[in-house]
Formats: C-alpha cells, structure tokens, sequence
C-alpha cells in the first residue's frame, strides 16, 4: 500500500505519529546474506494492519522510520506496527517454555521477555547470519538461546508454547496457507499440550492477534 491518501480516512485505522521498536536502535550492518537496514515511511501514506489489534490499517501522521531485515535481498521481516503488535499479542498469549521457528528482528524475543510467565526461550534459526547479525544484539541473559537448526528438527515435547514464524510474502498464495496448517499439525503431532501459533495464520485459534471482524471486512476491502 503506501500511497499517499492524504483526502481519504479509512475505518479501523491506528494513526502512527511516533513510532519505536527495540529494533529502533539496531545498528545498520550486513553479514553475509543478512542486512538491517531502515525505510521512511512518508507522512499520510497508510500501510495494512490485517485486523491485528483490532485495526485494519494503520496511517503514518508524521514520517517514522521502520526497520528491515533483509536476506539474500529480499525482506523477510520489519517492525511496523502490524509486526511489533503481532509479536507482542503471541507473547501475551505464551506461557512456559516456548519454541520460536525463526529469529527474524528478533522482536518475539523482546517481547517474551516483558511476559513474566514465560520461563525460557529458545529459537530455531537456519540460518547463520541472522544468528550473528540479529542475535548478537538480543538480551543475553539466563533463559534466552538461540539454535542454528531447522525448527523441525528440535524436539517440540519440552515445550508449552510454539511460535511458528516462517513466512514471508507480498501477496499471500494459497500455497502460504497450506504450509502454515501443514506446519500446524505437525507441531501439534509432536506436542498435543502445547499452544501451537503461526503468525498470518488466518485461524484465530493459531494466531490470536486479530480481530475476526475488523479482519473480515480488510480482506473485503482490499479484495478484488
């Protein structure tokens, strides 16, 4: 989206004047494949929230500066409103030890630490460059690792919560969908006890960060 709509207001909108994240701070760096780097978002332009935290879009009042993760050149992850709040609600909604597939900007660990009920945190990262570029510049302290595996690989029978954060995409595609209930079931396979969450998973049940409503009438609107 992005376009400048300054003649327009659109419903359930979150009007973004100052914008701040832990990845705010993140220096710009490259290693390797990965690279952080930062994009203006201009004033009046409006960007989608998908319903996460009862918003379906959310509007830049004045320019904010959001943080990007890039891998082999192609974003995989930022800190814009939709994503710090998404991470935000899948850590309000852990408990125990939790499993994350996927480091990205590293903005689940931050937010898992903020959640006293959360015990510990590991985090299946394949690849090793975001290891040394995001997790160099997370909390290290008690409770907190990062893995250099697949997320499939690690036995999911320890834990109590399981954060899949593995897509990336412009346009989502049926095949997205697929591979998000195929990832579902396997962990739930694995661990029947454990609260299993897919971020973009359009099943509430698995991505407790929107509102059916306000979601509902965003993919009406924005739909062809």
């Amino acid at each position: 989206m992005g376009d400048c709509m300054s003649d327009i207001e659109l419903p359930y909108t979150l009007l973004v004047d100052k914008w701040e994240t832990p990845a705010s701070k993140y220096p710009l760096k490259t290693v390797g494949s990965a690279e952080i780097f930062r994009k203006k978002y201009r004033r009046n332009s409006y960007y989608y929230m998908e319903g996460v935290n009862g918003y379906a879009f959310y509007k830049v009042v004045n320019p904010i500066e959001v943080t990007h993760l890039k891998i082999n050149g192609k974003v995989v992850m930022l800190d814009d409103p939709k994503h710090w709040w998404g991470m935000k609600l899948l850590a309000e909604h852990s408990q125990g030890k939790v499993l994350c597939g996927g480091l990205g900007l590293g903005l689940i660990v931050h937010a898992l630490l903020e959640n006293k009920k959360v015990t510990k945190i590991d985090v299946a990262e394949i690849n090793p460059d975001v290891i040394e570029l995001v997790g160099s510049l997370l909390p290290s302290i008690e409770g907190v690792r990062i893995m250099q595996t697949d997320v499939y690989d690690v036995d999911a029978k320890d834990y109590d919560t399981i954060i899949l954060d593995l897509w990336s995409w412009t346009k989502p595609k049926p095949e997205h969908a697929s591979s998000m209930a195929r990832a579902v079931v396997y962990f739930k396979i694995q661990n029947p006890n454990a609260a299993v969450f897919a971020w973009g998973h359009g099943n509430w049940a698995f991505n407790p960060t929107f509102n059916h409503e306000v979601r509902r009438k965003f993919l009406q609107a924005v739909r062809p």
